[in-house]
């Protein structure tokens, strides 16, 4: 069994190679190349045609950590987690779903707990470049520095780049985070982490589900923004939020 199923892998990844989609290159707004063992713990989900879609954590050899908003409705069986690389169009192995458990209190409108879990349907080969990243259990306080990593868009309907790239940030309390998105305040919430820097960096689509990193522990799901890194606040599901619903599964 162990034998098929390395075959399977290694004919799902030329697979995955030849059938892959160039598409508009999107990336954090305003951040900088990751380098080789920055994140290991990063996944590329992808829909059935190796379009990507959105970020991802590793959490175990079984699941990724992403978004409500980017995983919900889809079917794990057309969709792909593909670890192991820095690049979008690099040789990969992917790792097709059996499950997507959504958290049960996911708000659609405000963002709430913008969190689901991918069960892939074979176990993932962990490498030195392909590692889970633990869950903090502490509630992260106001001015705290922090990493996000991404492939998400350079600008609102921009283009992309093929590399991880990733942004320091620093975080913000609620409250301020609130009256600093006007309008879009009020979808603030206990669940919600938001982080700030200055106009010309932020997150952007594409990079949801990526993790919010503080000392090699994931602090936060990569939520929301309005609309790329306008100089207002970048919205991050709180991991102590959500902890211990996702150690239940993991």
């Amino acid at each position: 069994m162990a034998r098929l199923q390395q075959i399977v892998l290694v004919w799902s990844a030329i697979l995955v190679v030849a059938s892959a989609i160039v598409g508009p290159d999107r990336r954090i707004v305003g951040g900088i190349d990751a380098v080789a063992g920055d994140a290991p713990w990063m996944v590329s989900m992808r829909n059935s045609l190796n379009s990507h879609l959105c970020g991802g954590t590793l959490l175990s050899n079984r699941f990724v950590l992403s978004t409500a908003e980017c995983l919900s409705g889809r079917l794990a069986t057309t969709t792909m987690a593909v670890v192991g690389s820095r690049f979008l169009n690099t040789v990969a192995v992917p790792y097709w779903g059996l499950q997507i458990i959504t958290h049960p209190n996911y708000n659609v409108n405000t963002l709430e707990n913008n969190v689901a879990l991918f069960q892939v349907a074979i176990p993932l080969i962990l490498t030195q470049s392909i590692q889970p990243i633990a869950l903090s259990p502490e509630v992260i306080g106001v001015a705290v520095r922090a990493r996000v990593f991404g492939w998400g868009a350079s600008q609102a309907g921009g283009s992309n780049t093929n590399a991880l790239q990733f942004l320091n940030v620093n975080t913000l309390s609620n409250a301020d985070c609130a009256s600093f998105l006007g309008a879009e305040g009020w979808r603030v919430g206990p669940s919600s982490l938001c982080t700030l820097t200055r106009e010309g960096q932020g997150i952007c689509s594409g990079d949801e589900g990526g993790a919010l990193v503080l000392d090699n522990y994931a602090i936060g799901v990569a939520s929301w923004g309005i609309p790329c890194a306008t100089g207002r606040p970048d919205v991050f599901t709180r991991i102590s939020s959500v902890r211990s619903w996702i150690l239940n599964f993991i």
